[in-house]
């Protein structure tokens, strides 16, 4: 193969790839993370205030299946002391799935930066044309991933027999930023495809080039 440090650079679509791979990655971590994926219209003064993956917050709610008089305010963890009254009502089968798929997404894409990291540091040279199918079937996955939770969570989160007043809510930024995810890693995982025959073709280049050099007797 060669020295590395004479060996080809990645074309556009690897540089195209990694940005996109690395916004979509930036878009996840704060969608994962922030609890803006459902928001109650402001003048409506809903009890039900906001709510992302992993926190929700209520302004005096009473949950009517509860059989104590106590009221939900403010901000809490799923999985808080405050919330494990409700918590079974707070997170459906359906939500827990959204979650998974938002967990693995961040898992995956934090592996596929790495396997980025390695083609820009142009290590394992040899063992590009792998890497970048390695990195193309995971922003794929990753997109996957993203596409069934926005899609459950879209479609389910407007249920009656979740939150009360469904038709006081929207979806807010973080289900917007997941939106936008989705498309970034597709986008990414086919640059990734088309900077894979790319490397091939240089594979077969370089390969022509030292079989050329060699003395001749």
């Amino acid at each position: 193969m060669g020295d590395p440090r004479t060996y080809p650079k990645p074309s556009k679509f690897f540089s195209g790839g990694g940005t996109l791979a690395f916004a979509g990655s930036l878009l996840v971590i704060i969608a994962f993370a922030s609890p803006y994926w459902l928001e109650s219209y402001s003048n409506t003064h809903s009890e039900f205030v906001r709510l992302g993956l992993w926190e929700a917050c209520f302004r005096d709610y009473r949950h009517p299946p509860y059989q104590y008089d106590e009221k939900f305010n403010g901000c809490h963890w799923y999985y808080s002391y405050k919330f494990q009254n409700i918590r079974d009502w707070l997170q459906p089968g359906w939500f827990m799935f959204v979650q998974a798929m938002m967990t693995l997404a961040v898992i995956l894409l934090l592996l596929s930066l790495a396997l980025i990291s390695l083609v820009l540091m142009r290590y394992w040279i040899k063992y590009e044309v792998y890497i970048l199918a390695g990195i193309s079937a995971l922003e794929l996955i990753i997109t996957g991933m993203i596409f069934l939770a926005v899609c459950v969570f879209g479609g389910m989160c407007f249920e009656r027999s979740w939150l009360q007043y469904p038709m006081f809510n929207h979806l807010s930024w973080s289900f917007a930023f997941a939106v936008m995810a989705f498309i970034l890693h597709g986008s990414a995982s086919l640059c990734f495809l088309k900077e894979i025959f790319k490397a091939k073709e240089r594979v077969r280049r370089m390969n022509t080039l030292v079989y050329n050099m060699q003395p001749r007797f």
